[in-house]
């Protein structure tokens, strides 16, 4: 398998077709979303009657389907069920490979090295130290928890959190370790004591309030870590703690169905690099297992590694492995694609260029390449190659396919108005209970109303948006400068007060309800509103101009050479756009402008 973007990622092959699935040990059973059974055109039937599902956030809205063939590195198994739903995880991800396969057996993971491994160890086993690779290393051994019932397949094990005992489920598919709050609270961390850290979400329905905390100590089975920084989720789950990729990226870990047990290494790495604030220098690597050795001939381990190091904040180890991978085997366009990713992160663009230009000449077909590189035109301002690398992947990408949204995104970077509605209602229909449905509908309200076309539908656009997500201030702001085009001041201020209600420094929001407030000849409330936005956003006059929308009498002229100001724009009147379009993530108001 080989890690992409923080989600440890394997290949299954259904009836003929490679499908790329997140390797996720917290999944009970193996899923696929809505939009990969479409595209393989798999019939769908019912749950079970009463069988209900719940995800880290939420209930799932689920379907089952039956698979006739699958493929797993060369076996095969026949008429293979699945569950259909859940959100879609990114990275190319199309479906789940969960316990009702990677338990059929002991399972090994050994994701610094890209492997996970399936065992069947023989009756003399029953005893035996299955962390067979440590030699003289210490090796964390604890039972598994089956506080589930004894069918439960569940990889659990008792941690304690500043010296109070919870469950923690070891779960390949969180991309960060997480205690819920509830346990945190247990373990004596106060809520005030916590730094706010956005919302968190999981394959089912809900997002959870998330937060950031230290950890005074973490103990499994006589592994202490101390003084850690963690992620603190508000979910409600039953488990205490999710210990998550980065806790298995510092761990090589044998899951023993026949013991009951679980023996792990530790490897030398930061275990909880992820975290924010994590010192990768506070571990004595006197307790290390010695590393494993890979073989510098083979560029598939070299390159499984290197994805590895990359998602464990090592980009200097993760570029001399995808180096001499690329050196071995020059002609396997994934590894290009891996290596301008690390190099786009450190912002070496020539660089990534280069590669991802390598990997097109060898794999055209390959989207994922096309994709990012369209981006990175679009962040050197070569807007023409990026329109011609979109234009490709609009023809090349299946009609649901989770690209679509990130395409629709780069088109209105190029306000290609109707490009990007494509995009949309071609990803909506096997998208509709995604949690990423709102902020779709969200920004092709934002597109619509941008653009000032079609302002009914960006309306109700908003108004569905706002129904599926109620936590994000940004749907209500858009649906108040839907109003302000549409010269209904009235809604336009409730809508913009409920966005400031919600987030009290969203400046477009405040700037807008001034807007409206002028219009409906409320001066002072309209001078506050203003004000308080240009505080927060001194060039919030010209990004406001620069989108397409009329600004307050007051603001400054344009400072281009040559250009006289824009008159302001009375609410509901048609207002061109001015000037180049707002530089992407300059407006994170909306996310796209």
């Amino acid at each position: 398998m080989r890690i992409i973007h923080s989600r440890p990622v394997a290949t299954l092959v259904l009836n003929g077709t490679e499908v790329p699935v997140l390797v996720d040990s917290g999944a009970f059973f193996s899923m696929l979303t809505e939009s990969t059974a479409a595209q393989l055109q798999l019939p769908l039937r019912n749950l079970p009657f009463s069988m209900s599902i719940e995800g880290y956030t939420g209930a799932i809205d689920a379907q089952l389907t039956r698979v006739e063939h699958v493929g797993l590195r060369g076996a095969e198994m026949k008429r293979v069920e699945f569950i259909v739903g859940g959100n879609e995880l990114g990275a190319g991800i199309m479906g789940i490979l969960g316990r009702n396969i990677l338990s059929v057996a002991d399972t090994e993971y050994d994701l610094a090295h890209g492997v996970i491994r399936l065992a069947l160890p023989s009756s003399d086993c029953a005893k035996a130290n299955m962390a067979y690779w440590a030699g003289d290393a210490p090796v964390i051994v604890a039972p598994l928890e089956r506080a589930r019932g004894s069918k439960d397949t569940a990889v659990r094990v008792e941690v304690n959190i500043n010296g109070k005992a919870t469950t923690a489920l070891m779960d390949t598919g969180a991309p960060e370790t997480a205690l819920t709050l509830n346990a945190a609270k247990s373990a004596g961390i106060s809520k005030d004591s916590l730094q706010a850290d956005g919302h968190v979400g999981g394959v089912g329905r809900g997002k959870a309030e998330s937060y950031v905390g230290v950890i005074n100590t973490f103990e499994l089975s006589g592994e202490k870590i101390s003084h850690s920084k963690m992620q603190i989720n508000d979910a409600d789950d039953s488990d205490g703690m999710v210990l998550g990729l980065d806790y298995f990226l510092a761990h090589r870990i044998y899951v023993s169905r026949q013991q009951q047990k679980i023996f792990a290494t530790w490897n030398g790495s930061p275990i909880f690099a992820r975290q924010k604030g994590g010192d990768p220098n506070r571990f004595d690597q006197t307790y290390a297992a010695r590393p494993q050795q890979v073989d510098e001939n083979n560029a598939d381990a070299l390159a499984r590694r290197g994805n590895a190091f990359a998602a464990n904040h090592d980009p200097e180890r993760a570029l001399q492995d995808l180096s001499r991978a690329i050196t071995l085997a020059p002609e396997v366009a994934p590894y290009h694609l891996d290596r301008a990713q690390v190099l786009w992160a450190q912002r070496k663009a020539k660089e990534a260029m280069a590669d991802l230009d390598e990997a097109l000449r060898l794999d055209a077909g390959l989207a994922d390449a096309r994709l990012q590189r369209a981006s990175v035109r679009l962040s050197l301002r070569r807007p023409e190659d990026a329109l011609a690398d979109m234009q490709v992947l609009d023809t090349q990408l299946a009609p649901s396919a989770q690209q679509r949204l990130t395409l629709a995104d780069q088109f209105m970077a190029l306000n290609r108005l109707p490009d990007a509605l494509r995009q949309w209602a071609l990803w909506m229909p096997t998208h509709e209970n995604d949690t990423k449905s709102a902020r779709a509908l969200n920004k092709r309200c934002w597109a619509r109303v941008r653009m000032n076309v079609d302002l009914p539908l960006a309306v109700e656009d908003c108004k569905e948006s706002v129904s599926r997500d109620k936590t994000d201030a940004g749907t209500r702001d858009s649906l108040g400068w839907a109003y302000l085009r549409l010269g209904d001041a009235e809604r336009s201020r409730k809508a913009f007060d409920a966005a400031v209600a919600l987030k009290p420094d969203l400046a477009w929001a405040l700037y807008g309800r001034g807007l409206a407030n002028l219009a409906l000849k409320d001066a002072a409330a309209s001078q506050r509103d203003l004000q308080a936005a240009r505080k927060l956003q001194p060039r919030i006059d010209e990004r406001v101009r620069a989108a397409g929308f009329g600004v307050a009498p007051d603001a400054p002229p344009v400072g281009a050479a040559g250009q006289a100001p824009n008159a302001a724009v009375p609410a509901g009147e048609a207002a061109s756009a001015a000037g180049e379009p707002a530089e992407p993530g300059s407006q994170e108001d909306h996310g796209d402008l």
